[in-house]
């Protein structure tokens, strides 16, 4: 049995988990993108985390979780078309999963482990997949008074992640051991494997690398998993 605390693919995504899913949060899209709130911010439907659809507006209940790294709350400062400006970055999370923010309302003080409600909220869309939660100056936040957190906690699953997320704990079986495990030539540039010559073409050279590549299952589906040196 084991735990493996990492950043996760889909299942049935062809992708290395060695390759380094970037930090959505340091890539929110311009503001100036992004198109304009529906005329009534009373949207009808509300969808869970696992739920959010790419490119539109949404409304959803969620816990704030704050990155570990953190004590509180992450402040980014970032360029827009008035000028610098603050925003809030962080972590969302339900029973259906958990999905990382921008908040451009910073005059709305979020609190970590509190709960609360977003209307109006748009779902950013990046090419892995990956999805970003852009809380704007038109969303509305209403905290919510829970007396039970289990509702707004995910414990994951394989079968679960259906997008690429990041600081996953999963526990699990190892099945399988691929033969390409142990000591492998690594490209310095790209950081791709090396048989012969660096897929990528670059020409910086190689290092040893340790690493184990094998296969997780939890009981609800198996997923590829790499251990970095560090863990192997």
């Amino acid at each position: 049995m084991v735990v493996a605390s990492s950043a996760a693919t889909p299942p049935a995504a062809n992708r290395d988990l060695l390759q380094t899913i970037p930090q959505q949060e340091d890539h929110y899209p311009d503001p100036r993108t992004l198109p304009s709130p529906p005329p009534t911010p009373e949207l009808k439907s509300q969808l869970t985390l696992s739920e959010l659809t790419s490119g539109k507006y949404v409304s959803t209940t969620a816990r704030v979780v704050f990155t570990a790294r953190v004590v509180f709350l992450r402040t980014v400062e970032r360029q827009d078309v008035l000028g610098s400006k603050l925003i809030f970055s962080g972590i969302l999370e339900d029973s259906t999963f958990k999905v990382p923010f921008v908040s451009h309302r910073i005059s709305f003080p979020l609190i970590r482990n509190c709960v609360y409600r977003f209307r109006s909220a748009y779902v950013h869309e990046f090419q892995d997949k990956s999805i970003l939660l852009i809380i704007t100056e038109y969303t509305k936040i209403e905290p919510r008074n829970v007396e039970d957190y289990r509702e707004f906690i995910w414990t994951p699953k394989i079968e679960s992640i259906t997008r690429p997320v990041r600081n996953t704990t999963l526990q699990g079986v190892i099945t399988t051991v691929h033969r390409n495990s142990g000591l492998v030539k690594r490209c310095n540039n790209c950081k791709s494997l090396i048989y012969d010559s660096c897929p990528n073409k670059c020409n910086d050279g190689w290092r040893w690398d340790l690493r184990v590549s094998c296969r997780l299952y939890d009981g609800s589906g198996s997923m590829k998993m790499v251990l970095t040196k560090d863990i192997a």
